[in-house]
């Protein structure tokens, strides 16, 4: 890595994170940037910020939800599949358990009518 093409400017993008938390903060901010530097004294180093409590991202988990809820689904499909290569004696028996599983009962009460007008 180093700044041979000229790009001095670099924008850290934790695609896996949506919130600020200590691997963003200090790992990334802190660590992983000092260690870049040792090797790009010279570049701008920065990371985006997170989504962490933006209206609109809020706005989109809550609709998610909501979707998610008065379907009456389970699971996502994926949390039944299992690692790549994955030996955990106990991986299997956990997926299989939890997406079998269907919403309790009394979950979403009747008199949640923004849960049901945001779905529709």
């Amino acid at each position: 890595m180093g700044t041979e093409n000229g790009n001095k400017n670099i924008m850290l993008v934790p695609i896996a994170f949506t919130s600020d938390h200590i691997e963003t903060l200090f790992e990334m901010d802190i660590e992983y940037v000092a260690d870049m530097k040792k090797e790009m004294p010279e570049a701008n180093i920065v990371r985006c910020g997170s989504l962490n409590d933006h209206p609109v991202f809020i706005e989109c988990i809550s609709k998610l939800l909501a979707g998610h809820l008065t379907t009456g689904g389970k699971t996502i499909p994926q949390m039944g599949l299992r690692c790549p290569m994955c030996t955990n004696p106990t991986c299997g028996p956990m997926r299989g358990f939890f997406s079998s599983r269907s919403l309790p009962s009394g979950v979403l009460p009747n008199e949640c009518s923004e849960m049901k007008q945001s779905s529709g």
